[in-house]
């Protein structure tokens, strides 16, 4: 390569790595926007949506799906543990406050010590 054209190849090959560089955290970018977007709503599936959403790199429709679920208010069942099996009856046990599951099992459980004596 003569005098100028080596200096012409080594401008190329900068601009060409630094559009990569800028593409490729561009996608990245817009990848991450819906677990961003359903932490900042306070979504409590925030990393699964951030999982899903990475996965859209892969193959686009999860990413898609992630940035609906983004948007999407999250339900909660209140559910409890009897004879083994998850049942929805936490709400009949003591409708005036929710339980976790444990609170729920202790409460199945002493009723279940009160019935047997």
């Amino acid at each position: 390569m003569e005098g100028g054209s080596t200096t012409l190849f080594w401008v190329s090959l900068g601009l060409i790595l630094s559009c990569v560089i800028v593409i490729t955290l561009f996608i990245v970018f817009v990848h991450t926007m819906p677990g961003k977007i359903a932490e900042k709503r306070g979504n409590p599936q925030a990393k699964a949506i951030e999982i899903t959403s990475l996965l859209g790199l892969l193959v686009f429709p999860l990413w898609m799906a992630a940035l609906v679920w983004s948007y999407l208010k999250p339900f909660t069942v209140s559910v409890a543990v009897v004879d083994g099996e998850l049942t929805p009856r936490a709400k009949e046990l003591e409708p005036e406050k929710e339980h976790t599951v444990a609170e729920s099992s202790q409460i199945l459980a002493s009723t279940n010590e009160q019935g047997e004596a």
